[in-house]
């Protein structure tokens, strides 16, 4: 896993639950004061070629969820009170607890590592999801072909190691992407509870977006080359970006199947993501996915950007390299210990 040390030294847990209040209630007015500097004018900074400028080290860490809770109707915002609950309770979920797990099971502590909310750049968000259309804030619903499709998939194995356990693997296609350490997807690009920063740079007719997530890169080409052709399909797509203003408009199309967001279909999927800078700290990021094979009609979603401090350490995913000759070799050792208990039973 990346590990990342914001601080010279280790923060006591005991100062960081008497900090958290104090935390809070900082980045809860940050945010409002944040919305009424950028009611004044801000000039956007350009790269040397005249790129609006979005380089930098970004987070898109946030407690908001990707689909709007039932009892906010069509409300798209939160009240100032309903904010700061929902940012109180995102930091203790998320950064006070070991997530309920006994001693001996393993499990990311962010705490382990004085990894803070403060510390991974996570501001308030108002919205009360992340998905802006449909107004009611909701992914739309599967078209029959859609819901065919998610039926005919295998259960992934779930991520706890408890609920992992007695799972059988006939090869190592049985796993997911993320454990083979092949690719964890994108895009879009969805928050995680942590390693949710990006890297962005640009260079005459280029912007790379490196993810932190198993240090995988986007080189998206900004002039007017063909497309690839439709038979090639890679793990992040096929990306052509080009200039809007001040806007960065990015089109996807040449997915790899299996490796879709949400297990969109790989032939008819269109994801367009939009990155507008909005201050010196912030960036708005859109994403609109069209794939009419598997939702009723296309879905917006917003995720705010917010500076952090780089650089970002290698992910090194290097888990599989034991992991996967384990977990195929506990796989015959139980079929051959199952195969050994019926021929006794059948014998008796």
């Amino acid at each position: 896993m990346s590990q990342r040390f914001r601080v010279p030294k280790i923060v006591p847990l005991a100062l960081i639950f008497c900090l958290s209040p104090l935390f809070i209630a900082a980045q809860t007015h940050s945010a409002t004061a944040g919305a009424k500097a950028r009611t004044k004018t801000w000039a956007a900074p350009h790269t040397p070629d005249g790129q609006p400028d979005l380089q930098g080290y970004w987070t898109n860490l946030t407690f908001t969820p990707l689909q709007r809770p039932a009892e906010f109707g069509n409300r798209e915002f939160l009240t100032d009170e309903e904010l700061s609950h929902a940012f109180k309770q995102g930091v203790q979920k998320t950064y006070e607890t070991t997530y309920g797990k006994t001693a001996e099971t393993p499990e990311y502590d962010p705490t382990v590592y004085a990894l803070g909310a403060w510390q991974n750049g996570v501001k308030p968000n108002p919205r009360t999801s992340l998905i802006v259309d449909p107004p009611d804030g909701r992914i739309p619903p599967l078209t029959p072909e859609g819901q065919r499709a998610r039926d005919a998939m295998k259960a992934p194995v779930p991520d706890d190691p408890e609920k992992a356990a007695g799972v059988f693997f006939d090869s190592p296609a049985d796993m997911t992407l993320s454990v083979r350490c092949l690719s964890f997807g994108g895009p879009p690009i969805i928050p995680a509870n942590y390693n949710s920063d990006f890297h962005i740079v640009q260079s005459p007719g280029y912007v790379m977006i490196e993810y932190e997530w198993n240090s995988e890169v986007r080189i998206i080409p900004l002039d007017d080359r063909p497309q690839l052709s439709s038979k090639i399909h890679r793990w992040h797509g096929n990306s052509r970006g080009h200039w809007e203003g001040n806007t960065l408009v990015v089109e996807t199309t040449n997915f790899r199947a299996g490796a879709t967001y949400q297990g969109a279909n790989a032939k008819t999927l269109k994801i367009t993501e939009y990155f507008t800078r909005t201050d010196q700290n912030s960036i708005e990021y859109k994403f609109t996915i069209d794939d009419p094979a598997t939702w009723t009609r296309p879905w917006t979603a917003v995720v705010p950007l917010n500076r952090t401090d780089g650089p970002m350490f290698e992910y090194a995913c290097s888990e599989g390299n034991n992991g996967i000759v384990n977990m195929l070799a506990g796989s015959r050792a139980a079929e051959k210990s199952a195969a050994s208990t019926d021929a006794k039973q059948n014998s008796n």
